[in-house]
């Protein structure tokens, strides 16, 4: 095994435990990661993986070289970033990672402004739904959304946020009368997100003990929409009700705590400057417009 290539392709594929999911990953496709994979196999004359009906599990031998991979990808993770530490020029990638919501709300308008400032830096969005790895390299800075970032990274708590119910204004308008009250029997219709459970919230059951679930998303984008075809209320950040022109606030409801936003990098580039600059923009930026996160702007 001469190549460190030919280590990448033995890790893909044990990592994703089959060769399509492997392909995805080293962005070839499905036909090149089998062929390479035979061809390594039989250069070393044994074979790496058992292929099984549910996948591939690696043989003893595979499983010596995907330790060996991981060593040797640890390492140069670990290399290039120590070189990356030392650049100070404002020039250069800079790769920044968002859930698409965050993106839309607000950080691309960031972004442009920071690249009108720095012209030299080359930007690049991950608009991913996974969470991409700082430690692997996989971005330079994430804007996440949590309660709890990983002690392991470097940055910033960029502002708070809240929550709280929204429907379509003909929806609050077809149930103004159980909407003008503190409690009501009429059944209203619940938008629900997978992550907090498929019942109506309890501070809606509370309030209308007939609720009931219509539909059930595991997307914020998807529950902004189904909220605004009708199809009930649905409880959601401020930054996204509150510019939706489509909705309005359900009244008798309070706000309530949801998730901070943080910028963060790995602590070895912290100081890399084309890095320290924007996690010092992105932060500044997002608190500067903390209100409209919080809900207090509306």
């Amino acid at each position: 095994m001469e190549k460190w290539d030919d280590l990448k392709f033995v890790l893909a594929v044990a990592t994703a435990g089959n060769l399509s999911a492997a392909a995805r990953k080293l962005g070839v496709n499905h036909t090149t990661v089998s062929r390479r994979l035979s061809a390594l196999e039989e250069g070393l004359g044994t074979r790496l993986f058992e292929r099984l009906p549910d996948g591939l599990t690696p043989t003893p031998a595979g499983s010596e070289a995907v330790e060996s991979a991981r060593r040797i990808e640890t390492e140069l993770y670990s290399l290039d970033t120590r070189i990356t530490a030392q650049d100070t020029v404002l020039e250069g990638s800079l790769r920044v990672t968002a859930a698409q919501l965050i993106f839309q709300s607000g950080l691309a308008d960031t972004m442009a402004r920071f690249a009108r400032l720095h012209p030299r830096i080359e930007l690049s969005m991950n608009a991913a739904n996974e969470i991409l790895s700082l430690h692997r390299r996989e971005a330079d800075v994430a804007i996440r959304v949590t309660d709890r970032p990983d002690e392991n990274l470097f940055g910033r708590l960029a502002t708070g946020q809240n929550r709280t119910f929204y429907a379509s204004r003909e929806y609050l308008r077809s149930h103004s009368e159980a909407f003008a009250s503190s409690s009501s029997a009429e059944a209203i219709e619940s938008v629900s997100f997978k992550w907090w459970g498929k019942q109506p919230p309890k501070e809606v059951r509370a309030r209308f003990p007939n609720a009931h679930t219509t539909v059930v998303c595991d997307d914020m984008i998807a529950t902004q929409s189904a909220v605004r075809a009708g199809m009930g209320i649905g409880r959601m950040p401020c930054f996204l009700g509150d510019t939706d022109p489509e909705l309005e606030r359900v009244p008798g409801f309070e706000l309530s705590r949801y998730f901070d936003i943080w910028v963060l990098t790995h602590p070895d580039l912290k100081n890399v400057e084309r890095i320290r600059r924007f996690v010092r923009f992105a932060a500044d930026d997002f608190k500067a417009n903390s209100g409209r996160f919080l809900g207090v702007s509306a």
